[in-house]
C-alpha cells in the first residue's frame, strides 16, 4: 500500500464529505477511491468514518488519523521545498471563521493586508457566531471572543474585550436605573443567544467580590448589533462588547449602569489545530494578525481609548 496516497485519499474525504467529491478531486473513479478507503481501513484495523446516506464523518479513530495524516503530508510538502529549492510563500484558500459583528467591524482591513502582502492567497471568510468543527468545516483558523476552554487547539491572544451592562436613556427614564446586579431581576433584558451564560450574567466588583444573577430576557438574538440597535430603541438592558456599544455611548443614545459592577473581559482570540508543522498560509496570517492588534494587546484597545477614563476605569 502507498501509505501517502493512502492519506491524502482520506484526508480528500474527510474534507469533502462525500466519495464522490473526493474522487472527482483526484481524478479518480467514485468505486477506485471506495475500494482504497476500505483497503485502507482493513490495514489500520479499525473503521475510519461513519456512512450515512448523506454525508461520511469521521470516528473518534478517524480524527485522529485525519489529524496526524495532515501533519505527515505537510511535512513532506515542506521536505520538497527545502529538496527543490521551491518558495514557501503562502498560497491556496485560507478559510477563517469570525464572529459576525467583530468580523464585520475589524477585519477588513487585517484581510487587505494579508492580500496584499501575499497575492497568491484568496481568502473564504465565514461569518457567525456559533462554535465551528475545525475537521469537518475544513477551517484553517477562527477568532473567538470568549473564555477559551481547555482544547487541542492552539490559542493565540490578539487583544481584550472589554463588556459593559447598558440601556438606553429613555428605557431608564421610564423604568429606573439599576443600583446593584439583582436589579436586573426586575427589568427586561436583551440576551445574546450563543452567549455560555444566555440569562445567567456573572459581575465582579472592585474589591473582586462575584455575583451571578438570573434574569428573564424580552429578546433572545444571536448578533450583538442587533441586540445594540433594540437596546437603543427602548427594548430592554445588554450585556454588550464595548466595540460594539461604544459608539452609541458616545453619541448618548445608550448609557453604562451599573458602575460598581462589570462583567468579566473576554480574551480575542485566534484558534488553529495544533499541527507540528503549521502551514504557511495559517502562520504567515497569525503572525500578521499579532502585529496587526499589536496595538490592541493590552488593557486599552483602539475601540475603548476615549471611553476607558469615562466607564472603564
Amino acid at each position: 500500500m502507498d501509505k501517502l496516497n493512502a492519506m491524502n485519499l482520506y484526508c480528500h474525504i474527510v474534507e469533502s464529505g462525500q466519495l464522490s467529491i473526493a474522487a472527482d478531486n483526484l481524478n479518480l473513479s467514485k468505486g477506485a477511491v471506495s475500494k482504497q478507503l476500505a483497503k485502507l481501513e482493513a490495514h489500520l484495523g479499525g473503521r475510519l468514518l461513519n456512512r450515512t446516506t448523506r454525508r461520511l464523518t469521521p470516528t473518534e479513530a478517524g480524527i485522529a488519523f485525519y489529524e496526524r495524516a495532515k501533519q505527515i503530508l505537510e511535512s513532506v510538502k515542506e521536505a520538497e521545498c527545502v529538496v527543490t529549492g521551491l518558495t514557501t510563500e503562502p498560497h491556496g484558500t485560507l478559510k477563517i471563521n469570525a464572529p459576525m459583528s467583530f468580523g464585520g467591524h475589524y477585519l477588513g482591513e487585517l484581510l487587505a493586508k494579508y492580500q496584499q502582502k501575499y497575492p497568491k492567497m484568496k481568502i473564504d471568510l465565514t461569518l457567525h457566531d456559533r462554535q465551528v468543527d475545525f475537521v469537518e468545516e475544513g477551517y484553517d483558523l477562527a477568532l473567538r471572543i470568549a473564555t477559551l476552554k481547555d482544547s487541542t487547539l492552539i490559542v493565540r491572544k490578539l487583544a481584550t474585550c472589554h463588556i459593559v451592562i447598558c440601556a438606553s436613556p429613555d428605557y431608564l427614564q421610564k423604568n429606573g436605573r439599576p443600583k446593584t446586579p439583582s436589579d436586573l431581576k426586575n427589568h427586561q433584558c436583551l440576551l445574546y443567544a450563543y452567549s455560555d451564560s444566555v440569562k445567567n450574567w456573572r459581575f465582579e466588583n472592585k474589591e473582586g467580590e462575584k455575583q451571578q444573577v438570573l434574569l428573564k430576557g424580552s429578546l433572545y438574538a444571536n448578533n450583538g448589533n442587533l441586540i445594540c440597535d433594540a437596546l437603543i430603541n427602548g427594548m430592554g438592558i445588554a450585556r454588550l462588547p464595548t466595540f460594539i456599544v461604544g459608539d452609541a455611548i458616545r453619541k448618548g443614545t445608550a448609557e453604562v449602569i451599573l458602575d460598581d459592577w462589570r462583567p468579566p473581559a473576554l480574551d480575542i482570540s485566534l484558534l488553529y489545530p495544533s499541527n507540528r508543522h503549521l502551514s504557511a498560509k495559517v502562520r504567515a496570517f497569525v503572525d500578521l494578525a499579532v502585529e496587526h492588534f499589536r496595538p490592541l494587546a493590552g488593557e486599552v484597545n483602539q475601540w475603548d481609548r476615549d471611553l476607558f477614563t469615562q466607564i472603564l476605569t
